[in-house]
């Protein structure tokens, strides 16, 4: 496998030798940290919008922590796509199995949840009232940049708002072929 790998990861992390089931909760174990640090920065941004503070520059300065990285300290409408949701409901699922409490992984799960519904609300105060009769475009479908996948994409959780509001909707089906 080595031989067969190594040639598309010259300069990329090193192939490790392991067990499945170790490879698969490295997996999973990765993937739900990611979500963990996406839902804590999404925690702090609402918190800074209540205190006054900056969360661009809160992010930034937490970033400059070699130990934290600013690899996913960007605050946003909640996290979403194939893996992460999937993998951190797959990590919930084999503990609550094996019967070891991961609390961690439960709050960011929720955490995630309650950001993709407070957009919503967010929405509706940006423009300082109701959304009935407004006609907003949703631009960015996917869960994130530079894909087509709208897999738990936070934009649709935005859209089922919108509509439940009774607003027109419209996107550019040329940049969104599939929808």
């Amino acid at each position: 496998m080595c031989d067969i790998y190594r040639p598309l990861y010259i300069n990329k992390n090193p192939i490790m030798h392991t067990t499945i089931e170790t490879a698969e909760m490295i997996k999973y174990a990765s993937n739900s940290f990611l979500a963990l640090k996406i839902s804590y920065i999404n925690e702090i941004a609402n918190l800074c919008e209540t205190v006054g503070a900056d969360i661009h520059d809160v992010a930034s300065a937490m970033g400059k922590d070699g130990r934290i990285s600013d690899k996913f300290l960007h605050p946003g409408p909640g996290f979403g796509g194939s893996c992460f949701p999937k993998d951190l409901e797959s990590l919930i699922a084999i503990s609550k199995e094996k019967n070891i409490p991961m609390e961690t992984l439960r709050a960011a799960k929720k955490a995630n949840n309650n950001q993709k519904a407070k957009m919503g609300t967010k929405l509706e105060n940006l423009i300082n009232g109701s959304l009935k009769n407004k006609k907003i475009a949703v631009l960015g479908l996917s869960f994130k940049a530079n894909t087509d996948d709208v897999r738990e994409s936070s934009s649709i959780d935005m859209i089922e708002f919108i509509l439940s509001k009774v607003v027109l909707l419209g996107y550019d089906q040329s940049q969104m072929p599939q929808c």
